[in-house]
């Protein structure tokens, strides 16, 4: 048994969970798919292993460089027309990268502010990308 407690408070039921998809592809979509005739990918897959070998590395790379590491965000991003592997061309990925607390903000009038909790990015640290999003169309949440 590991020390790590479920952040019960952020977990929501699959019903939230089918509606929040939902909402996605019908704001999306017609978004999404003005610009590419190919369905997009509305989600994106990474195994455990990786996911915990990521943050392990985030981890040893943020003690290296004595850095307090707080969170990791995930970024949507499009593959560019001229990518490597020519099936990703204008496909939607999710990369991620290491955060950390922003102390300390410049408020408009230039006084230095306490900052409530928006980290900003570490960027000296490797993001994460290449995670499964399959070929497109994917299914929805809850499919098989």
């Amino acid at each position: 048994m590991s020390d790590y407690k479920t952040p019960k408070d952020k977990l929501i039921s699959s019903e939230k969970a089918l509606a929040l998809n939902a909402n996605f592809k019908a704001k999306q979509k017609s978004v999404l798919s003005a610009e590419n005739d190919n369905n997009f990918s509305c989600s994106c897959w990474y195994s455990l292993e990786d996911l915990e070998g990521y943050i392990n590395y985030v981890k040893e790379q943020a003690l290296a460089q004595k850095i307090s590491v707080d969170g990791i965000r995930f970024y949507f991003g499009v593959y560019p027309d001229n990518t490597e592997d020519k099936t990703k061309a204008g496909q939607n990925t999710l990369f991620m990268c290491p955060t950390k607390a922003n102390t300390t903000l410049t408020s408009r009038d230039g006084e230095s502010t306490t900052n409530n909790g928006d980290s900003e990015d570490v960027t000296t640290i490797s993001a994460m990308n290449y995670g499964s999003t399959g070929n497109p169309p994917r299914n929805d949440y809850g499919e098989q």
